[in-house]
C-alpha cells in the first residue's frame, strides 16, 4: 500500500470502532530468552498499525498507551502497545524502583524490531512506529542506526530534549551529587570484570537509593547513552513527526529545539494546553495531528529514487 493510500477506507462505522476496541487482547513474544508481552488491537484489514512505546520503567496499558490504542482503534486504525521487558518476562505493571536493575537502554531497540516483526507475520502494514517520553528517546537512538524495517514513518511523543550535558547537570540537581562520580564508581566496576554487580547509587532515573548493576547504570547515563535528540533524529532513514505539549515541563523546549535542526523529514506539532501524558481529550489531539501526518506524507511512487 502507498502512503497516500493510508487513509483509503480507513473511516469506520461506530459500531465498528466499538468492535475493534472491545477486541484488544494480551499477546506475547518470545524473544532471548525471555516472554515479551503487549496489547493488541487489530484494525481493518489494511488499516495502519501504530507500534507504541511506552516511558521510563511504564508498561503496555498504562493510561497513555491505552487512551492512544482506543482512539487509534475509533479512528479505524490498529494498535500494538508493548511492554519492554526491562530484564523480566511477562512484565505488567510500573517496574519497581526498589527492585535489582539490569535493564539497559538500548535493549528497547531490538525489542521493538522484534515486535516489527511480530506485526509483519500477522500481515499487518503499514507501520507507525510511535514512543512516548524515554520509549521515544530509545526510538529514536534504534532508528538513528539507520534501519527501521517495515516502518514507514516514526512518531515521538513527548521526548525528553537530551542536549549534550543536559542528564549531568539534571541528575546533580535532582540527586544533589556529581553524575561523573557515580559514572566513576560504576566504570570501576564494569572494567573490574563485574559489569552485571549491582551497585548503590543515590538515584537511577526517577527512582532514589537504586541498586543497579553498572553494566545498567553506564547504558543509561554513560558515553554511549542517548544524548542528543535533534542529532539522533537527523539521522532517522523514515519520516519522523515530534508532537510537544504546551504545557510540558518534562520536556521544556522542544519545539523551538528541534525546528532549529532544519531536518525536511521532521515535522513539530505543538497541541495547546496538554502536558507531558496528554490526557483526557488531548490524546484525540495526539492521534488526529498522527494521521494528518501520515496523510501528507509522499507516495511511494512520487518519492524520489
Amino acid at each position: 500500500m502507498t502512503l497516500t493510500g493510508w487513509t483509503t477506507g480507513i473511516v469506520a462505522t461506530v459500531a465498528l470502532a466499538v468492535s475493534v476496541s472491545a477486541s484488544a487482547r494480551d499477546v506475547s513474544l518470545e524473544y532471548e530468552g525471555l516472554t515479551l508481552s503487549g496489547r493488541y488491537a487489530p484494525g481493518p484489514p489494511g488499516a495502519p498499525v501504530v507500534l507504541m512505546v511506552h516511558g521510563t520503567l511504564a508498561h503496555a496499558d498504562m493510561e497513555i498507551m491505552s487512551a492512544f490504542r482506543d482512539v487509534f482503534a475509533e479512528e479505524g486504525w490498529g494498535a500494538l502497545a508493548v511492554s519492554l521487558s526491562l530484564g523480566d518476562s511477562q512484565r505488567t505493571g510500573m517496574y519497581p524502583c526498589d527492585a535489582p536493575h539490569r535493564h539497559r537502554s538500548a535493549d528497547a531497540g531490538p525489542e521493538a524490531a522484534a515486535w516489527l516483526g511480530w506485526l509483519k507475520a500477522q500481515g499487518e502494514g503499514p507501520v507507525v512506529l510511535l514512543g512516548h517520553s524515554r520509549g521515544a528517546l530509545q526510538m529514536a537512538e534504534f532508528a538513528a542506526g539507520g534501519s527501521l524495517p517495515g516502518v514507514d514513518a516514526m512518531v515521538l511523543v513527548a521526548p525528553p530534549l537530551a542536549k549534550p550535558g543536559s542528564t549531568a547537570a539534571a541528575y546533580e540537581r535532582r540527586y544533589g551529587t556529581s553524575l561523573a562520580t557515580q559514572l566513576e564508581k560504576a566504570r570501576a566496576r564494569a572494567e573490574s570484570g563485574a559489569p552485571g554487580d549491582l551497585i548503590d547509587v543515590p538515584g537511577f532515573l526517577h527512582c532514589e537509593e537504586a541498586r543497579v548493576s553498572a553494566e545498567s547504570f553506564l547504558s543509561y547515563y554513560g558515553e554511549h547513552a542517548p544524548a542528543d535528540l535533534a542529532g539522533l533524529i537527523l539521522r532517522s532513514p523514515v519520516p519522523v513527526l515530534v508532537i510537544a505539549g504546551s504545557e510540558d515541563e518534562i520536556s521544556p523546549g522542544l519545539p523551538r529545539a528541534i525546528r532549529a535542526s532544519a531536518n525536511p523529514l521532521v515535522e513539530v506539532r505543538e497541541i495547546d494546553g496538554a502536558d507531558h501524558f496528554f490526557r483526557d481529550l488531548y490524546a484525540y489531539d495526539v492521534v488526529e495531528q498522527v494521521q494528518a501526518f501520515v496523510a501528507g506524507l509522499p507516495s511511494a511512487e512520487s518519492a524520489p529514487p
